[in-house]
This record gives C-alpha cells, structure tokens and sequence, in this order.
C-alpha cells in the first residue's frame, strides 16, 4: 500500500488553518490556572478545539510529607484536577510523560501501581525519562499530560 503523504499532510494543514481561524487573531489559546511565575498549568489549543496540554505537575508541599509515593499520589491529583478545569478528565488523555529523580525499581513499581490506579486497565501512551534533577531540591516526581476532550 503506497501512502499519499502530499494529501495527507494538505489535510492536516487544511486542518490548522480551519483551526487557527476559527480561533480569531487574539484566541489562539486559553491558558488554565495560571502561576504567580506566569507559567500555565493547561492549554487549551483554540476555541472548542479538543486538544489540551497540560504542564507538569509536582506533588511537592510545604506542609508534607515528600517521600516519593506521596509526590506521585499529589502529582495524579494535581492533573486530575487540572484537567477538570479545562474542562476534561483523566479519560480523556492520551499520552503522558514522567519524569522522576534518583530511578529505582522500587520507584518504578510504585509509578506503574499508581499509573493503573488512575488510569484503569487502558493507560495512555506514556514516556518514562529518569532525570538528575527537576527544578527545585526535593522534587522526586513530575507528570505531564496531552488530552482530547470529548
């Protein structure tokens, strides 16, 4: 079977453009809960668009406690209710990335335990990346998330 990429990629491109437009000049986005650092917890890509990007979220607290399943567990949260207040749910991702500090087997079991809790027996396509360090000392744990609204 021989791909048509010219046809596919002036569908796509259509697509944008129909996409952008409908947006108007100035409504490209809608940014969710927005941070005292002017960082953006969520995206939403154009007016009645279904795409939805949700930036990472921490589970760190003042209050604690920080081991590493309580960031997890925090972090989940944090996302589920992001996404609620985009307007969408946790059915509604469909690809996730985790970052975590200091990889283990233990930790990785722990993520995978928590991962099908949130996500049931279907869990979106997800990127695990062990890093040396996230962007602040004690932060163990980070997930991210692209949805498509129903």
């Amino acid at each position: 079977m021989k791909i048509k990429t010219p046809i596919v990629l002036s569908a796509l491109s259509l697509l944008l453009i129909s996409s952008i437009s409908m947006a108007g000049p100035n409504n490209i986005r809608k940014v969710i809960k927005p941070t005292e650092y002017g960082y953006a917890q969520a995206n939403v890509v154009v007016e009645n668009s279904p795409m939805v990007y949700v930036a990472g979220q921490v589970g760190i607290t003042e209050k604690g406690p920080n081991d590493f399943k309580s960031q997890v567990d925090r972090s989940f949260e944090n996302l589920k209710n992001v996404l609620k207040e985009s307007g969408s749910s946790i059915k509604d991702v469909v690809k996730i990335t985790l970052l975590i500090t200091n990889f283990d087997p233990n930790k990785l079991a722990y993520m995978v335990e928590k991962r099908n809790e949130v996500f049931g027996g279907q869990p979106p396509a997800s990127t695990l990346v062990p890093v040396t360090r996230l962007y602040t000392d004690g932060v163990e744990f980070e997930v991210d998330a692209i949805a498509v609204k129903r």
